[in-house]
């Protein structure tokens, strides 16, 4: 048999991939496989393990609903075939590759390998893979005349297309499903819809595909001449259908189909655990059998027992998910379950909302616990149908703890489908720090969100950073700085413990250090405002107005306490945005400007200005501030303002809309009067705002 011949089964899978009914059972590496580029495919065990977790789900639905049989009678049809027939078959795509006599015996023993793994898909097999085949398939990317091509790449585009075919048949039921795959014209249509639509953008593997003069057209012939010569049975249309069910029922948006006639049954959703059954059915119980007089007591104990119960959901034990791929640690949750556990806290918190709307329960991350890892690098990954249910419901994110590292990853909005965060840790070099004084090892971070990278995002994520050694540090100047192109931009964080942690919206490298900053002009304030300058000046806050001088008697501008504001209190946003006419979008503070503005902590002076060089008041000032802690902490309103404010003789010189602002700060002593005064129409100097700030930096509500 050549090897031609003998790669005919896995691109006839491959081509049956594309319809996204017979994917990753069939095999999960595709045409990118047969074309050369395993050797890249497998350098990284974030995709790898997303490969893995994807046909464990699919096939798990397989076997849920019944469907496995047919799947397996595709595959079997597709391996009966005689030689010929498969040369038949896939020769207008495996004519377009060249293939060595020295590359042919190893190629052909990498096929069955392959081939055999795709059946009873594991990590293991697969890094078993990487390590006997990468170095010689190497060779055929750069043939492929990409050379730089992931394995991120690949799996994007099949991901993709097995995406946008579910996105295009996703509007028909079963039986209308059914009816298109008995048309051979309208599944070459929808195939050349779909091939069309991911087109537009650009993929490497489409580039690799072109490269090779493989068109559209020879990939929907290979499909077309495959399901003829296995589909006197009925086989294809057998299976599609059984997929097109799989792929419902891990749907969480749509009911999951069981079997039993050709649209199934539709069941309940997840089962809820078996504590969370008890609790609800011991409260029907116990309010059943109640006297009206009873019943408030015995939902005031459901409120509390219901916060344990959530609390002891949300709390994940994952040490026995993770596994080493490639020198990587990989986290893979049990998908079951996790959302067993999701539904469970969503049904004990709305049972909550319920019965006691004022003790309604607020919503919680769940609590994910890895242990101790010793690898270097982890790899972190929510599935799509985790995230969707997280998102949906009572869960506001998954808080991941791996030794005294944390990390809260949010759901919802830009967070809206599988999550994949890879940390990475190495040794500070002098060559990053310079002088500095490290405290922590280089984190690097990488995230995308159903497939695709992401380097920006509207809702923070928060890191949590052990320190190291600190003896003879001044704790209060440790800072997290961001490591862009070999210097460091600084961007604060709070020391708690033996941790600072800091809320980033975008990821790149970071370390910790102590930052020391001096002024060579602040004696004059040196007794009420030097060890606050220095503290929000190591935090990136606040910046001197040239090498070693701070001005500190220059007025304060609006720009100017906006940047304080937002990157002193972690409120950073990259993906804000204003619509100021007097805010150049180039600006240094345009995106101070517009993480404030969308937080409503700074109003513009009308609907199209900002006035970004005009001086800030006092009351203004304490206004701002006091919105900044409000967003940041939480912090509560003054209950009476009049009163907050009887002290200071000049109180009725405070501007009405800014009086419960400066209520706030004046109640808190972060702005606090002279001699009996607010001054509160007073422009504000430069030290007094990093006075203000420092002590926004230690506001305890």
């Amino acid at each position: 048999m050549t090897l031609r011949k003998k790669l005919a089964v896995s691109t006839i899978a491959a081509s049956v991939a594309l319809t996204a009914f017979a994917g990753i059972p069939l095999s999960s590496k595709g045409l990118a496989e047969k074309l050369g580029v395993n050797g890249v495919v497998y350098a990284s065990s974030l995709a790898d393990s997303a490969l893995v977790s994807e046909a464990k789900k699919l096939d798990n639905a397989l076997k849920a609903t019944d469907g496995w049989v047919n799947v397996k009678a595709l595959q079997d049809a597709l391996n009966n075939l005689t030689i010929h027939q498969k040369g038949d078959i896939v020769n207008p795509i495996v004519n377009k590759i060249i293939v060595s006599d020295e590359e042919e015996t190893e190629l052909e023993q990498l096929f069955l390998d392959a081939v055999e793994w795709s059946y009873g898909p594991t990590v293991a097999g697969l890094e078993e893979l990487h390590t006997k085949y990468g170095a010689l398939l190497q060779t055929f990317a750069d043939r492929g005349e990409v050379p730089d091509l992931s394995i991120d790449d690949i799996a994007l585009y099949f991901f993709d297309v097995q995406k946008e075919l579910v996105k295009q048949v996703g509007s028909k039921d079963l039986d209308g499903l059914l009816a298109l795959l008995t048309d051979k014209d309208s599944v070459k249509q929808l195939m050349q819809s779909v091939l069309n639509e991911l087109s537009t953008k650009q993929y490497k593997a489409q580039v690799l595909l072109t490269n090779f003069g493989i068109t559209k057209d020879d990939v929907i012939g290979v499909l077309s001449r495959a399901r003829e010569a296995v589909d006197k049975d009925a086989t294809f249309v057998a299976a599609a259908g059984s997929l097109f069910k799989a792929y419902q029922y891990l749907n969480p948006t749509t009911p999951p189909i069981t079997p039993g006639g050709p649209g199934g049954t539709v069941t309940p959703t997840t089962p809820l655990p078996e504590s969370t059954d008890k609790l609800l059915n011991d409260l029907k119980a116990a309010l059943d059998k109640a006297t009206d007089a009873e019943k408030a007591a015995i939902i005031t104990k459901f409120v509390a027992d219901a916060k344990a119960e959530i609390a002891k959901l949300a709390a994940i034990s994952a040490a026995s998910s993770v596994t080493t791929v490639n020198g990587q640690a990989v986290l893979q949750l049990d998908e079951k379950s996790v959302l067993s556990a999701i539904a469970g806290i969503n049904t004990v918190a709305s049972k909550v909302k319920e019965l006691a709307p004022a003790s309604a329960i607020a919503k919680t991350a769940l609590q994910i616990n890895l242990g101790e890892v010793a690898q270097k690098d982890v790899v972190l990954n929510l599935s799509d149908a985790v995230v969707k249910a997280a998102a949906a419901g009572n869960v506001s994110g998954a808080t991941f703890t791996i030794g005294k590292f944390e990390v809260t990853v949010p759901v919802g909005g830009s967070f809206s489908s599988a999550i994949g965060l890879t940390i990475k840790k190495s040794d500070v070099s002098a060559d990053v720090v310079g002088t500095l004084k490290s405290v922590s090892e280089v984190y690097d971070f990488n995230l995308t969100v159903g497939g695709t990278a992401k380097t920006s995002f509207d809702q923070p994520i928060v890191i949590s950073i052990p320190l190291g050694d600190t003896t003879g540090l001044d704790k209060e100047l440790l800072s997290v700085a961001k490591i862009v192109d070999g210097k460091l931009v600084f961007h604060g964080g709070r020391v708690s413990g033996n941790s600072i942690i800091e809320s980033r919206d975008s990821f790149s490298s970071y370390v910790v250090v102590e930052n020391k900053v001096s002024f060579k002009d602040i004696a004059s304030v040196e007794a009420w405002a030097g060890r606050e300058i220095s503290v929000v000046a190591a935090k990136g806050a606040i910046e001197g107005k040239s090498e070693g001088q701070f001005a500190p008697k220059d007025k304060v501008t609006r720009a100017e306490f906006a940047k304080m504001l937002i990157r002193a209190l972690d409120l950073e946003n990259g993906s804000a945005t204003e619509g100021f006419a007097d805010v150049d979008s180039a600006a240094w503070y345009a995106p101070y400007v517009a993480a404030a503005a969308q937080l409503k902590i700074i109003n513009g002076r009308s609907d199209t200005k900002f006035d970004p060089n005009a001086t800030i008041t006092r009351a203004e000032m304490a206004t701002m501030i006091a919105r900044a802690l409000k967003v940041s902490q939480g912090a509560s309103n003054v209950a009476d303002v009049n009163a907050a404010l009887k002290d200071f003789a000049d109180a009725g010189k405070i501007n009405a809309s800014l009086k419960d602002g400066v209520a706030f700060a004046a109640t808190h002593k972060i702005v606090v009067g002279n001699a009996g005064k607010f001054l509160p129409n007073n422009n504000a100097t430069r030290a007094e705002a990093a006075v203000i700030i420092y002590r926004a930096l230690n506001f305890d509500n």
